[in-house]
Parts: C-alpha cells; sequence; structure tokens
C-alpha cells in the first residue's frame, strides 16, 4: 500500500518537476570585493537576482533551506568576522505553522573580512560558496550551490 502511495505520489508531481525552471534560470549571483586597507575590514558582495514569483530563503531561515556562505581557505592574515544581509521579507509557511526569513526580487548578502595590520598591500583572491534554496507557490527547486571568486585589493 505505502509503495502504491509514494507511486501515485512521485507521478503527479513528476510533470510539475518537468517543467521546473532550472534553479540558474530563477536566481543569478553577482560577486564582488570592496578595497581593504591592513588593520581594516573588507567586504565581500554578493548580489542575487530573483525571478518574479519566487522566494529565496534568507540567512538562518527555519523553514525550507537557509541560504548558507562557505568561504575556501583565505590568503595569510585575512579572517571571516561576520555575515550580513540586505533586510529580509517575512512569510508564513501554513504546514510548519512558521513564520520565515525571505527575498523577492533581489538579495544582498556580505561577508566582512578583517585584514591584518601586516598585510602588505596587493591583490590577493577569496573563493568560496553560496548555498541557496527558492520556491514559488507551486514547487521548491532543489538547492543549489553557486561558486565565487573575487580579487581582492589590498590598498
Amino acid at each position: 500500500m505505502h509503495r502504491l502511495l509514494y507511486l501515485l505520489a512521485f507521478l503527479t508531481a513528476a510533470p510539475a518537476l518537468a517543467q521546473a525552471p532550472r534553479t540558474d534560470e530563477v536566481v543569478s549571483w553577482r560577486a564582488r570585493a570592496q578595497k581593504a586597507s591592513p588593520g581594516g575590514e573588507a567586504r565581500v558582495v554578493l548580489d542575487a537576482t530573483v525571478a518574479p514569483g519566487w522566494r529565496l530563503y534568507a540567512l538562518g531561515s527555519a523553514v525550507g533551506i537557509p541560504l548558507t556562505v562557505s568561504l575556501d581557505a583565505l590568503p595569510a592574515g585575512v579572517r571571516a568576522l561576520r555575515l550580513a544581509q540586505s533586510e529580509p521579507r517575512e512569510g508564513y509557511d501554513e504546514a510548519f505553522e512558521a513564520a520565515y526569513p525571505y527575498f523577492a526580487e533581489s538579495a544582498r548578502v556580505v561577508q566582512v573580512l578583517g585584514v591584518g595590520r601586516g598585510v602588505r598591500p596587493g591583490r590577493r583572491e577569496v573563493s568560496g560558496a553560496v548555498r541557496f534554496a527558492v520556491c514559488d507557490d507551486r514547487i521548491c527547486l532543489p538547492p543549489a550551490t553557486v561558486p565565487f571568486r573575487v580579487p581582492l585589493v589590498v590598498e
């Protein structure tokens, strides 16, 4: 009986999944780094553009798959300090009976980095990845991971 229910659920969902867009057609990311000085802070800015009608789960969302940012090994003398995001909207999920933060149309996530006083001027590279999930009123797409690589200039 359970197998029959699973089969029916799959067959019902299959047409919707076949017509679903790819995640990279729904959300596009752009990354850049702001210049820094020794002893100061640098910012890696990650901007997302979200297709109309779709919701991108925000950092720390208790519902869905929250947005996360991971960094690869940082250059010598550079350390991660904090992660910030633009002001998300507030939604309510009936199934989970819980409020959740999300973005529509656009989002900005900023990874703040500390640059040590002994770091010499020059160009370095910061890389990592953004993991995220999106839903519309019908379906949720599988989570996606988008790598980024930006030059970090210390003046």
